[in-house]
């Protein structure tokens, strides 16, 4: 197993556990948003998002916005 592919295995863990939210997770392992998605699909993981995962990604996308 290559490094990538434990990346995607940490991130999905991470996720399905819900100890990181969607973006995080896509950063963890290196694909793209849908990408990411597929994945979810695939192993049949719900996704969950509520306010607290909006709020987290409003902090990321300011940090990374510089806004």
């Amino acid at each position: 197993m290559g490094e990538s592919e434990v990346r995607q295995e940490l991130a999905l863990a991470l996720y399905a556990s819900n100890k990181v939210t969607i973006i995080q997770a896509v950063d963890l392992c290196g694909l793209g948003f849908f990408e990411f998605q597929k994945l979810l699909r695939d192993r049949k993981i719900p996704q969950h998002y509520g306010i607290s995962e909006l709020e987290e990604d409003l902090k990321t996308l300011n940090k990374l916005g510089g806004t």
